[in-house]
């Protein structure tokens, strides 16, 4: 008998880590996905500021600071997908 309910609270145990590991992963990947869809909107903006869409010419100097920006949001949501 006292064998039996060792065995049931061993298994709770494992239960209740294996319960707070899935909790964690799915704080986790609703993290992710915020800062994957900041990313994407980022990259979506830049683009539009240098793509063939654009309302006007950039200076060189604001290309570069777009680019910038952009390769930073493209590093970020690789570090998210990872």
């Amino acid at each position: 008998m006292e064998q039996n309910l060792q065995n049931l609270l061993d298994q709770a145990d494992k239960l209740r880590s294996g319960i707070k590991e899935m909790q964690d992963e799915s704080k986790m990947m609703g993290y992710n996905a915020v800062g994957i869809r900041e990313s994407a909107e980022t990259i979506q903006k830049c683009l539009k500021k240098v793509g063939n869409n654009k309302i006007a010419a950039l200076a060189n100097r604001d290309k570069r600071k777009v680019y910038d920006e952009m390769e930073q949001a493209v590093e970020q949501l690789m570090e998210f997908i990872k």
